[in-house]
């Protein structure tokens, strides 16, 4: 007499999820691209603001060289430094909160630049800061230091240790993604995967950025979230990279 052994059907088993499954304890990936992946980096908006500390440092630098020591504290003779540092502010501050799409955003700030820079060479910002109520932009070089030091400083703890903690790997066959500082890693898988960069806003890309743009990807899964990394910079290259390596798979880079 022989036992005969219950047959196992693929029918008993657990279907496999389609969506993305979170990865606890998992070690963030090295920041160079390896020959099987790519790590691509989200940054904030403080990646715009290194004009303004460049701008404090030169402006220091210059009230050093021709201010007024007579009391004690170096200030500059003329209110045309105070003008600049307000414009660069100013400019910093709305390119980098406000999206504006194509040319429109390069033709507003140079034209901005273009009549702050002409004001200053002909002389007329105390003209017309005393116009405006006899106003006195000025301010004195340990003032300009005591912006551009904390502001650096705070610069490279954010473009170099807190951004990178939010990152997208792409690999051959899946994706990896922490969109929160603090979250588990998810992974999901590459099948039909849309890359896109979407439209630059050219100033802020292309002048504050040195080349930054807005990635988004999106997957043709029902439980795939869209994932979109803002600031990204050098993202051509990265594009370009991205294409190669996926493009056995179904992903799309447009």
């Amino acid at each position: 007499m022989s036992a005969e052994l219950p047959s196992s059907s693929s029918s008993s088993l657990p279907a496999a999820s389609p969506g993305p499954v979170t990865v606890y304890n998992v070690l963030r990936p090295a920041a160079s691209a390896g020959a099987d992946h790519i790590v691509v980096y989200g940054h904030s908006s403080l990646l715009y603001w290194w004009p303004v500390w460049l701008v404090c440092f030169i402006l220091a630098g210059a009230t050093y060289a021709e201010g007024d020591r007579s009391g004690g504290v170096t200030v500059s003779k003329s209110n045309a430094l105070g003008a600049v540092f307000v414009v660069t502010l100013l400019a910093v501050a709305i390119s980098s909160t406000v999206l504006l799409r194509g040319m429109v955003s390069v033709v507003g700030a140079v034209t901005l630049i273009a009549v702050a820079v002409a004001l200053g060479w002909l002389g007329w910002w105390g003209e017309i800061l005393g116009f405006l109520g006899g106003l006195e932009i000025r301010m004195n070089a340990a003032g300009y230091l005591c912006i551009g030091i904390p502001l650096l400083l705070a610069w490279l703890a954010v473009i170099f240790v807190y951004d990178p903690m939010h990152y997208v790997t792409f690999g051959r066959g899946q994706i990896r993604y922490v969109l929160e500082v603090g979250d588990g890693e998810v992974v999901m898988p590459s099948g039909g995967v849309v890359v896109e960069k979407k439209r630059s806003d050219a100033f802020r890309h292309w002048v504050l950025g040195l080349g930054a743009g807005d990635l988004m990807i999106r997957s043709a899964g029902p439980n795939s979230p869209a994932i979109e990394l803002k600031n990204v910079l050098r993202i051509k290259q990265k594009l370009a990279v991205i294409d190669r390596m996926l493009r056995e798979k179904s992903v799309t880079v447009a």
